[in-house]
């Protein structure tokens, strides 16, 4: 007896734990790297190199604190700068010790924000599962897509056996994935229609062999089995385009985690050429950190509403919520994160005046730098 590969509760298990590489699951991989390499000879040499940078920066800086403090006696911002000076010395202090953990956090503050999006509900529907169950029912056809494959060049009673035993994977198939997936159920019509058509086939490729028609179940046209396989079996563009769709997917949000630790890993430069202007370029590192970031949180916000709806709206066909979900949301996700890159600049640089202004309106040093003017 034929007994094909088991697609059963072990395969829904798998389409469920592996079926979608979501982003969180993407940023999970990439944890150990965040863990160590903050920790490794790689970005100690680019502490090294930075502080090299710096020392010549530093030389500038001095002469700069000079100049504001001797021939523009403009003592506040030259005190305001002493003490960039020696924050920004003691990020690169001891390897970057602290610019290494500070990193870190800002990662895990942007990694649990994308978390959490996540975990939101939405129409009594939570979207990390909406999102689950819709990447689940393409997988779940690709599965039975492959079960029945080997069905197809069989005759006879050889064929209604491998049809039986398919249909019993397929059933157990959707009982386990709605056990642990229960919203699945809204888009499961597509699935029971390719049930049911297993079952149509095995009843008339039985009757066929009851009535000595042995070669006919899959080599006479028109009958109900040869139709049905060769019909499911032989869409192979769709599920080229399935597997592309997703490389893109995987692709994405693999690239846009490199990016953000490539980002963290030169930091140490952003450092280091805060003493020429004035913390500058610490405060563009930090706003380019914090869009991608931004990029990060927004491409899940937005394949999770996509997915809601799918799963509220009971779609038949999920190719279109794999189409947002690998080129759509990340080409708005990442035209969201640059014009939100450049208001949080804005705003940074605006906050910075503002609060800047007030500690010299309040600040002794400075009030006696205005006397020692006024004289």
């Amino acid at each position: 007896m034929f007994t094909p590969s088991l697609l059963a509760v072990e395969g829904a298990s798998r389409i469920l734990d592996e079926g979608l590489q979501t982003s969180t699951k993407v940023a999970e991989a990439w944890n150990r790297h965040w863990l160590t390499a903050f920790d490794s000879p790689l970005f100690t040499t680019i502490v090294y190199y930075s502080g090299l940078f710096a020392a010549g920066a530093l030389v500038l800086f001095m002469l700069q604190f000079i100049k504001r403090m001797v021939d523009e006696e403009d003592y506040a911002a030259a005190l305001k700068s002493l003490v960039l000076a020696f924050i920004l010395c003691g990020l690169l202090a001891n390897n970057g010790f602290v610019l290494a953990g500070s990193v870190r956090t800002l990662r895990g503050v942007v990694h649990n924000l994308s978390n959490r999006v996540l975990e939101v509900t939405l129409l009594d529907t939570r979207i990390r599962d909406a999102i689950t169950a819709s990447a689940t029912q393409g997988a779940i056809i690709s599965e039975i897509r492959a079960q029945l494959s080997q069905c197809y060049g069989m005759v006879g009673q050889k064929q209604i056996t491998c049809l039986e035993e398919a249909n019993k994977q397929v059933e157990q198939t959707i009982g386990a994935v709605q056990t642990e997936l229960p919203i699945i159920a809204n888009l499961l019509g597509p699935i029971r229609a390719v049930q049911r058509g297993i079952q149509g086939a095995i009843e008339v490729g039985g009757a066929q062999v009851q009535g000595g028609d042995v070669g006919s179940v899959v080599t006479a046209p028109g009958f109900a089995v040869a139709g049905f396989l060769g019909g499911f079996v032989g869409s192979a563009a769709q599920e080229t385009v399935r597997i592309v769709l997703w490389g893109f997917q995987w692709g994405f949000t693999n690239l846009l985690e490199i990016s953000m630790l490539l980002t963290g890993l030169i930091s140490p430069f952003a450092v280091a050429g805060a003493f020429m202007f004035d913390g500058k370029s610490l405060w563009t590192w930090l706003t380019g950190f914090f869009a991608m970031g931004l990029a990060k949180v927004s491409y899940n916000i937005i394949v999770g509403l996509a997915a809601v709806v799918v799963v509220n709206a009971e779609a038949t066909d999920t190719m279109g919520f794999l189409v947002i979900m690998a080129i759509l949301a990340p080409a708005l996700a990442l035209a969201l994160a640059a014009g939100g890159g450049m208001a949080i600049f804005h705003v940074i640089n605006t906050g910075m005046a503002r609060a800047i202004g007030t500690l010299s309106h309040f600040s002794p040093a400075i009030g006696g730098a205005k006397a020692v003017r006024g004289r």
